[in-house]
């Protein structure tokens, strides 16, 4: 029969008036608890009493209890007597030794253990330890969520606009209708590959760990659904970047794709977002079992610069920026684009902190650069983030401020946030964009080439960057243009700026300086006549 406690007060005692009054009593006479559950029956699992604080002799406690009666506990045909009948009994027992204690409380539990939750625990724990090795944050980790401080930031820029490649946006309503086409090119890529689908199943599987492991999220997949998710997302991804490649009379009729060209932007911005990443030895094993793209070429061009190529078409650069990286094995596309757009010769950042104390303001406007006698040139080179500075003259490359630029910049600084060790390429140059320009300022930069005729209109340039860098950890220190702030910063705080800002910033203050410098020459001249008539005389 199933016991039914009364609860009396709010003190909560899980044993019956019984077996308190045969315990306290037990307990008095000496008898150790092990005795006690033999004569009684008293299970192990069994509540004991509760000890409260000492009181009086500290070898004994007083314990007052709430007296809990079950109904087994009184004979047949008595009922349990109400509230009011309860009386607060209080026992005075000897405070328990370290040996009872020991006795009452150290069993083995280990038979009871959830053998999946125990190996779970177990497992964490032996990841944390090699978490710790690695300086906080495992080493395998390279794809995150999008930093929850930039999200002020157009979420097309950074979430998949048409499909979603790995778990983060899986499933989502805009993304669902390419689900379907990513079959279609599973089908392509099976029909010209040598290898059984049974192969790529089977490599998936063995390295489905390491790729879980790339992910900063824990996956709650079923290790069938992860497979197969990541085998459909790899294969298309190949896919399109193999028929981007390759002219258009290879171009399925029924390709869901190529035949509506104005998806394909859109779907090129969507291999850079931040968390629409798959990691690139993932790509290149699907890759190396497809055989690659042999069938077209007889000298098939390597991963990285089919991607490239591929990015090209929204950023185009010379050939011989891509074949710098024919053997990159990187983390992802987004890694590798990041890399191929530094410039060439990397800054080391070296300065004496002793030396440099830069001031609050990181750089000033244009608007207060200009009438200082700073001018402003694009500079021709192959990366946007080499800027240059001597002569008084500023050279910042030219640059097109485009949904497909928008996409790289917003990603790549979102990258470099996440990674600490990373270089902050990206984070430097749009920190030195943002202390640069506001929407009046981009009028300017686009009359004189620095940003292309071909951007957006001057409001989204100038709220791109301000939005952004203001979200961004910017150290002036450690970046690679602090040499560059450091002799802009030189030569507006010398005499000859300030002597322009003040006297030649206008042309009505120009005028009035050159009156007054007349005025003076005059005033000088009629002194010295008159000095010279005096003497005649």
């Amino acid at each position: 029969m199933e016991s039914r406690a009364t609860r009396i007060d709010d003190f909560d005692m899980k044993a019956n008036a019984i077996t308190l009054r045969r315990k306290g009593k037990s307990l008095l006479n000496g008898e150790s608890s092990s005795q006690m559950r033999g004569e009684e029956g008293v299970s192990e699992g069994q509540a004991s009493p509760t000890w409260s604080s000492l009181s009086g002799d500290e070898n004994r406690v007083s314990v007052p209890t709430e007296i809990l009666l079950y109904e087994e506990d009184f004979p047949e045909g008595q009922s349990s007597p109400s509230f009011e009948n309860l009386n607060r009994e209080e026992y005075q027992v000897p405070a328990p030794t370290e040996s009872l204690w020991h006795e009452e409380f150290q069993h083995d539990y280990s038979l009871f253990a959830d053998q999946h939750s125990l190996k779970r625990i177990q497992r964490r724990l032996v990841e944390g330890r090699g978490i710790e090795r690695h300086g906080g944050r495992s080493s395998s980790i390279c794809i995150f969520p999008f930093p929850h401080s930039f999200d002020k930031i157009n979420p097309n820029t950074y979430q998949p606009e048409l499909v979603s490649l790995g778990p983060y946006h899986r499933g989502k309503n805009h993304v669902l209708e390419f689900e379907d086409h990513k079959w279609f090119f599973l089908d392509k890529l099976l029909s010209r590959s040598r290898t059984d689908l049974s192969n790529y199943l089977g490599a998936l599987k063995l390295t489905e760990r390491s790729i879980r492991d790339c992910y900063s999220e824990t996956i709650s997949m079923s290790s069938h659904d992860f497979v197969e998710m990541m085998l459909l997302d790899s294969c298309f991804v190949l896919e399109l970047l193999r028929n981007l490649n390759h002219s258009e009379d290879t171009i399925d009729e029924g390709d869901p794709i190529f035949t509506r060209p104005w998806l394909i932007p859109i779907l090129i911005r969507d291999l850079l977002k931040f968390e629409n990443q798959l990691p690139y030895f993932l790509l290149h094993l699907i890759f190396k079992l497809s055989g690659g793209n042999g069938d077209i070429k007889l000298k098939p061009d390597p991963l990285p610069i089919l991607a490239l190529k591929a990015f090209d078409l929204g950023f185009p650069r010379r050939a011989e920026i891509l074949n710098k990286f024919r053997s990159w094995h990187g983390k992802h596309l987004l890694d590798l684009f990041h890399l191929s757009l530094l410039p060439s010769d990397q800054v080391i950042i070296c300065i004496d902190l002793e030396e440099y104390h830069p001031s609050d303001q990181l750089i000033q406007g244009v608007t207060q650069l200009r009438p200082s006698g700073i001018k402003f040139r694009p500079r021709k080179c192959d990366s946007f983030l080499d800027i240059n500075f001597r002569n008084c003259v500023l050279e910042i490359p030219s640059v097109t401020i485009n949904d497909f630029t928008s996409t790289v910049l917003v990603n790549c600084v979102a990258l470099e946030h996440c990674e600490e060790k990373r270089s902050k390429y990206f984070t430097d140059y749009v920190s030195f964009m943002n202390c640069l320009i506001n929407p009046r300022d981009v009028t300017f930069l686009c009359s004189e080439g620095i940003i292309t005729r071909f951007s957006q209109y001057d409001q989204y340039v100038a709220d791109l960057f301000n939005t952004l860098g203001k979200n961004v950890a910017f150290n002036i220190r450690e970046c690679y243009l602090s040499k560059l702030f450091r002799e802009v910063e030189s030569y507006y705080s010398s005499n000859w700026a300030t002597m322009r800002r003040t006297y030649f910033s206008s042309p009505w203050s120009f005028i009035s300086v050159l009156s007054a410098s007349i005025l003076l020459v005059l005033t000088m001249v009629q002194s010295i006549m008159s000095v010279l008539s005096y003497k005649c005389h």
